[in-house]
């Protein structure tokens, strides 16, 4: 099998996050909610936006925004009120590790940095690129939730606030006060006053 065999087999698999639904919208009676690659898109730009803004390698930020939760074609989703009845949960790093395995050597070992960076924000030793990148996730999820509620479903309060909590950078913290304070139609609704 070639490289090119591999890389192609990789990115069918990689494929899969476009038709993976983010489990816990359906929690919140979301009908049909958003693809973790439709997510992931979105924290891709707001990793990049918040490095420029941070001093940060932006670059480097919106690619651990990206490939963030490439384990999960594997794993699936898996909402926090799954994750209380997980005995045994391989960590993504491993999960990633393990789908890169057949990739050409310099390949792998940046897809597997590349999770493990962002992972290492959840700890105290972390790149100002994987805080930019976490706070992107947290802040990207607290967005969603405001076009979910704009939309008219009603159980979002909980994800908005869990995710005020979560965001660090000065410039995170700042996009989330004006993400609860502008409707996620304004940027459209100004055409129309022009």
């Amino acid at each position: 099998m070639s490289d090119a065999d591999r890389i192609v087999e990789f990115v069918y698999e990689v494929g899969q996050l476009k038709r993976l639904p983010r489990a816990g919208w359906l929690f919140a009676g979301v009908q049909n909610p958003e693809s973790v690659a439709a997510h992931s898109f979105r924290v891709g730009v707001l990793a990049y936006a918040i490095a420029v803004q941070e001093g940060a390698n932006h670059d480097r930020a919106a690619t651990l925004g990206l490939f963030h939760d490439v384990p999960e074609a594997r794993i699936g989703d898996i909402p926090y009120v799954g994750k209380l009845y997980l005995d045994v949960k391989m960590p993504p790093e491993a999960v990633a590790r393990d789908q890169v395995q057949h990739l050409p050597a310099p390949l792998a070992a940046h897809i597997e940095a590349l999770v493990a960076e962002h992972e290492s924000a959840k700890g105290f030793d972390h790149t100002p690129e994987a805080r930019c990148s976490r706070d992107a996730d947290k802040l990207e999820l607290l967005l969603q939730a405001r076009e979910y509620q704009a939309a008219g479903v009603s159980k979002m309060e909980r994800f908005i606030q869990t995710m005020q909590a979560s965001v660090v950078t000065d410039t995170g913290k700042a996009l989330m006060e004006s993400a609860l304070r502008i409707a996620p139609s304004e940027w459209w609704e100004a055409f129309g006053r022009r």
